[in-house]
Formats: structure tokens, C-alpha cells, sequence
């Protein structure tokens, strides 16, 4: 009787694994079904990317194990691409310097953090300050071999983002910053920050995920002055030792964004972001020989729809300077100044 009753026990329980798996509980479909549901709604940034290439067409499909997605077109992208569930991740195989399947993957990374409730900025924060401050990645990265590249994502759960609170703008993440651009982006960790540049002035903007800006506010802002040089940025790194509004000579502080700037559309604020703006003046520390400023410098910074970006300047006391920035695919872009 106990042999039997014992029997019966381990068959209701294979049973009950069965209806589980049936129902897409513990076998992972479950969860690449929620990922694909988020990924081609209608308000998803898939959708939205997707909608920028005119003349290529893009059909998605649920496969099993697999999220494939067809590209028809010239754009760069043309192909079917495939994400794969295998165990806790979702992997992508492509051939070395083909970054179009990395590309979407971003887009599946996104609908991931539509899934959890994540914010996609803060993970691309998150994944940039791992590499900053040498931590290991184990949520998305690649490997190499036999000429292909193999990308992870982890999908599972939420990201535990261990050492988030630690990272801010530091050396390494402005390493590379050569000063030859206009417009400077740069993010790690808990920190996004940009600085649009034009004769005798600069602005900084700093945002950090929160309510409020911290002490990563103050080393990011540092950091970032001290690898610009702006006029009279030695002076400025000097006086800024907390995080309050004010001004010194040839610079201004201000909590937020100032509404002349966010008016003019010069930068767009993340979501979930809290932000300092410091503006530096040349002519106001007296180092600049104009008298005045050009009326371009209200509208100065990057706009973009789509794939295009247009990039305004000052030049000089009247003139401006214009670049255009077109996106011809995921991975190549056309410049125009």
C-alpha cells in the first residue's frame, strides 16, 4: 500500500510538471512569449525604430524557442535575425561585423525593461559603468569565435545592478573624448550627462536617476570640467564642493534645467533623472573679445526626428554653424556641415 500510494505521488507530480510546462511555466516560453508581446506592441521602441527605415520592410515571429525577425530592404538591414531563449538568456549569433542583429537586440533589451519594469536608460548607465569602474558584465556581452560574435542578454528577471550606487562619470568613461565634437554625451551608472559647446560658451548638463542629485552629481560634474577646460575651469572646480545653485566668475549653477534652454529644445531631460546645469561664459569671465552674444546662441544643441540629427552653433557674432547627421542604417551614417 505504501509502494502504491508512493507511485501514485511521483505520477501526480510528473503530472503537475506536465500542466505546468503545458501553461509555459518553468519551461522559459512563458517569458519569451511577454518579451515578444512587449517587444512588438505598438508603443514599444521597436515599433517606434522600425517605423524611421522608409523603404524597408520588418515582419517578427514567435518560433518555438526563438524571437525571428525579417528585414526587407536598403537600408543596411536585410535578413532574417534570430534571438534564441537559452536558459536565462537570450543569444544572438551573427558574423563579425555585422552590428544590424546587436542593433535589435537593443530593441529586445528594451522590451525586457518594459517587462520588469526597468528603465532602459538607467541599463545602458548601468552596462557603460561596469566597463567604466573594470566590474564584470554578466547581463549583456559577447564572445568571439570562429569569426562569429555570440551576444547574451540577460532576461530572466530584474537586474540587480550591484555597484550602481558607486558609479558616476569618472576618467575612463571621458577617456576617449578628443574635443573635436560640438555636442558630448557620455553615461555611467546612475549618471547621464552632455555638454554643447559654441564660441565663449559652454553648457553642462548632469542628470542623475532619482529624486535628487548627490554626491555622483558633484565627481561627474568635476570630472567632466576637468577634461572640457572650458575658461576659467580651474576657478570653477575650486568653488564647487556641494551640490547648490549659484555662480562664480564666468559661470552659473542651477538646479534643473533653466526654461530658456529646455524651451529651445537645446536638451532633452531623461526620464527618472534629477539635473544641475552649469553654464560657462567666457565673455563674462572676461576672456572672450566679443561684446554681446549672438542671437543664435537661443537655439544652439542638437534636434533630431528619426534618423536625422541637426546640430546648430554659433559662428562668430551672427553667423551659425549647421551639421546634419543622417542615419542611412543601423550602422552607417552620412554627415553633412
Amino acid at each position: 500500500m505504501k509502494i502504491f500510494k508512493a507511485v501514485i505521488s511521483v505520477l501526480a507530480a510528473a503530472a503537475m510538471v506536465v500542466a505546468f510546462t503545458a501553461c509555459g511555466v518553468g519551461s522559459g516560453a512563458a517569458s519569451l512569449q511577454d518579451i515578444y508581446k512587449k517587444l512588438t506592441a505598438s508603443d514599444s521602441d521597436y515599433s517606434q525604430w522600425k517605423s524611421s527605415f522608409a523603404s524597408t520592410t520588418f515582419e517578427e515571429s514567435l518560433n518555438g524557442d526563438s524571437i525571428v525577425v525579417s528585414a526587407s530592404g536598403k537600408e543596411g538591414l536585410n535578413g532574417e535575425y534570430t534571438f534564441t531563449l537559452d536558459g536565462d538568456y537570450i543569444v544572438n549569433e551573427a558574423e563579425e561585423g555585422d552590428y544590424s542583429s546587436y542593433s535589435i537586440l537593443m530593441m529586445i533589451r528594451s522590451a525586457v525593461a518594459d517587462l520588469y519594469g526597468m528603465n532602459s536608460f538607467l541599463m545602458s548607465g548601468y552596462l557603460a559603468g561596469l566597463e567604466n569602474f573594470d566590474k564584470e558584465n554578466t547581463y549583456l556581452f559577447t564572445e568571439e569565435t570562429d569569426g562569429k560574435v555570440i551576444t547574451k542578454l540577460y532576461a530572466a528577471g530584474k537586474w540587480k545592478m550591484d555597484g550602481l550606487d558607486e558609479m558616476y562619470v569618472n576618467d575612463k568613461a571621458v577617456q576617449y573624448y578628443d574635443g573635436s565634437s560640438d555636442s558630448y554625451y557620455v553615461n555611467s551608472g546612475k549618471i547621464t550627462a552632455a555638454a554643447i559647446n559654441s564660441p565663449g560658451h559652454l553648457n553642462v548638463f548632469v542628470g542623475e536617476y532619482g529624486d535628487e542629485n548627490t554626491e555622483l552629481t558633484l565627481k561627474s560634474v568635476v570630472t567632466l570640467v576637468n577634461k572640457l577646460q572650458p575658461d576659467g575651469f580651474d576657478t570653477f572646480v575650486n568653488d564647487f564642493t556641494e551640490i547648490k545653485e549659484g555662480s562664480g566668475e564666468g559661470y552659473e549653477v542651477y538646479s534643473g534645467i533653466p526654461e530658456d534652454i529646455s524651451a529651445n529644445d537645446v536638451y532633452d531631460a531623461a526620464e527618472g533623472y534629477s539635473y544641475i546645469t552649469v553654464i560657462f561664459d567666457s565673455a563674462a569671465s572676461g576672456s572672450g573679445d566679443e561684446d554681446g552674444q549672438n542671437p543664435v546662441m537661443n537655439f544652439i544643441g542638437p534636434y533630431s526626428a528619426d534618423r536625422c540629427t541637426v546640430t546648430v552653433a554659433a559662428n562668430g557674432m551672427e553667423g551659425a554653424a549647421v551639421s546634419v547627421s543622417w542615419g542611412q542604417s543601423a550602422s552607417e551614417t552620412v554627415e553633412y556641415s
